[in-house]
C-alpha cells in the first residue's frame, strides 16, 4: 500500500517568549494499492518544543510537520492510522455483505401524489 500523509490544518498558540507555536496538527492520509483507495483523516496534540529546537512557522515545512506528527503518534499510532486506510483497500477487494429487503414482506406501494388543482382563469 502507498499511504501519503498531508498536512490539512494546523493550530498554533504563543506561550513562553515563542510565537506561533503547531500544537495542533489535523491531517489526511490518502492510501492506494493496485488502484483501490482508503483515506483516513486525524488530529494529534503536539508537545510544545524547547526554546533550542522551536522553529518559526514561516520556516516550518509539511514534510517537518508531518514528522511532527508521526512522532507524537508513534510508531502504534501511525500503523494503527495507516491500517485504516488498508483496511478501506482490503474492504473493496472482498465484497461485504448488504441487507436486503425480506422476500417474505410485502413491500408497501407509495402513496400517491395529490394534484394540485389550478386556477386557469385570470
Amino acid at each position: 500500500m502507498n499511504a501519503v500523509w498531508k498536512v490539512r490544518q494546523i493550530e498554533c498558540l504563543s506561550n513562553n517568549g515563542m510565537q506561533n507555536i503547531v500544537v495542533t496538527v489535523c491531517f489526511d492520509i490518502d492510501a492506494d494499492e493496485d488502484g483501490l483507495k482508503g483515506f483516513v483523516q486525524g488530529d494529534v496534540k503536539l508537545l510544545p518544543p524547547d526554546a533550542q529546537s522551536f522553529t518559526q512557522l514561516a520556516d516550518v515545512t509539511e514534510d517537518q510537520v508531518i514528522q511532527w506528527t508521526k512522532d507524537a503518534l508513534g510508531a502504534d499510532g501511525v500503523a494503527r492510522f495507516e491500517g485504516m486506510a488498508q483496511q478501506q483497500i482490503d474492504n473493496q477487494k472482498t465484497p461485504q455483505p448488504k441487507t436486503v429487503p425480506l422476500p417474505w414482506v410485502p413491500v408497501p406501494e407509495p402513496e400517491p401524489i395529490p394534484e394540485v388543482a389550478t386556477d386557469s382563469e385570470p
